[in-house]
């Protein structure tokens, strides 16, 4: 189980750069971030509001006129096809039948509405967890800088340090975790966050003019503000296995150790978040400069505007890694969103243990879940300067996206759909996988990167 200790006590120290930033942060809630007793089917939506994609804002007058219904003001997203918004209930009278009836008996249906949908919530992916961490494989000397990263086990497993002679990640490449926030003030964090350099902190004008005000680390898409801070644990804790400082003589080390790590906070303390603000995430990742995202978060029910604005991200070459889930169940027939979407720059991670088995709690797919990375008792930075351990999928699905910023950092032109296919043909095979993960392997670094050099073939 993993816990914020201390609700009260929970001090950030706040580096100079914080300062310099204008940044504060909430205080943590202390709340656990174990999922592994939630239920998709509870509340599994947001009551009284429904996601609509129309060919233009008109095609909604009708449905506005029939029902009391609210549509934002701006869409939520934009595509080729049309646009996507959200209605509200206002009365919160009308069943989402009543709309659909409506749309079908007016023949509204691809005339004018393109699609409906409820607005989905979605949940962090991580299990209860035996809290002392597993030890790692003896690291290399040059790897040993920072004191704590012997307690990184898969580091070493997925060969990061020798993978590190050839690139430590880029400040040109930035990772988006899009989860429960992160703590940008944590000391193994914060030489590592991404800035936005447009924005001046603090004054009160959206001075890029990208629609948020003082977004100068990131966007907080439940509170609506400039913070992102992490309330609930889980997002500090990806952040970290993906991106912590190396080599700083501070705590461990993510995998890609020197890369731009961009917090945006779908999730609230709850570990929970809508489908609405995933896709108004994902939007901003893609619009200011994110060219690889990270998402530890999942659901069990189809969503076409999430699926929209993945496909975006594809279009943009933009990566995205997604944790399989935790049900012990095959995607294949039993898909877990948005790990499952069939789409090119989508790269669904299983989770597997210290000695390279594939953990009894991971989903799997032979054909729908790509490669399989370390996410049992993984050791990570959690908010106020401190380390702690947790397990699941959310764990692994950071392994992968560090892997694919190193891979992006050391050769800028590979595409979304190559990194995939070089982290996949790179794997160390275990006939474990054979039958149950596409790749048939865990995620190699060193060997992917070798690949991508052309060292291999």
């Amino acid at each position: 189980m993993f816990f914020l200790r201390g609700q009260a006590s929970v001090f950030l120290r706040l580096a100079p750069l914080a300062i310099a930033l204008g940044l504060v942060c909430r205080m943590s809630s202390a709340e656990a971030f174990d999922d592994s007793a939630r239920d998709f089917e509870s509340p599994g939506f947001v009551a009284n509001q429904y996601l609509v994609k129309v060919k233009s804002r008109r095609s909604l007058e009708s449905l506005e006129s029939e029902f009391a219904l609210a549509v934002s003001r701006t869409p939520i997203m934009t595509t080729a096809e049309g646009e996507w918004y959200k209605l509200t209930d206002v009365d919160s009278l009308t069943s989402f039948g009543e709309i659909m009836a409506f749309v079908y008996s007016n023949h509204l249906l691809n005339d004018e509405v393109l699609h409906i949908e409820k607005n989905l919530i979605w949940h962090s992916l991580t299990v209860a967890v035996d809290p002392s961490p597993k030890s790692a494989p003896s690291l290399p000397k040059r790897a040993r800088k920072d004191p704590l990263l012997g307690r990184s086990w898969g580091i070493g497993k997925v060969h990061a340090p020798e993978a590190w002679l050839k690139t430590q990640g880029s400040e040109q490449v930035v990772v988006a975790d899009i989860d429960t926030g992160f703590d940008y003030n944590h000391e193994d964090l914060i030489n590592n966050i991404w800035r936005n350099t447009k924005e001046i902190p603090g004054d009160g004008i959206d001075n890029d003019g990208n629609g948020f005000v003082d977004d100068v680390v990131g966007w907080d898409f439940v509170n609506k503000d400039s913070l992102p801070w992490d309330d609930n644990g889980h997002g500090t804790h990806t952040s970290g296995s993906i991106g912590a400082t190396g080599g700083n003589g501070v705590g461990t080390s993510g995998v890609a150790p020197h890369v731009r790590l961009m917090g945006l906070k779908f999730l609230s303390g709850d570990g929970s978040g809508s489908t609405e603000d995933a896709v108004r995430a994902i939007n901003y990742a893609v619009q200011n400069g994110a060219s690889i995202l990270s998402n530890s978060w999942g659901g069990d029910e189809y969503s076409k505007a999430l699926e929209d604005a993945i496909s975006a991200a594809a279009a943009k070459n933009i990566v995205f890694v997604a944790a399989a889930g935790n049900d012990g169940t095959n995607n294949d027939t039993l898909p877990m969103y948005p790990a499952a979407y069939n789409l090119p720059n989508v790269i669904a991670v299983a989770a597997s243990d210290s000695d390279d088995h594939l953990v009894d709690y991971s989903n799997y797919g032979a054909n729908s879940v790509h490669i399989v990375a370390p996410g049992d008792r993984v050791f990570s930075t959690v908010p106020g300067n401190k380390y702690e351990v947790n397990s699941g999928t959310s764990m692994a699905c950071p392994h992968v996206a560090g892997a694919a910023a190193l891979l992006r950092s050391f050769k800028p032109t590979l595409s979304a759909v190559e990194i995939k296919r070089i982290l996949m043909a790179s794997v160390d095979k275990d006939p474990e996988y054979a039958d149950k993960i596409a790749s048939g392997g865990r995620l190699n670094v060193e060997r992917a990167l070798s690949l991508a050099a052309g060292d291999q073939k």
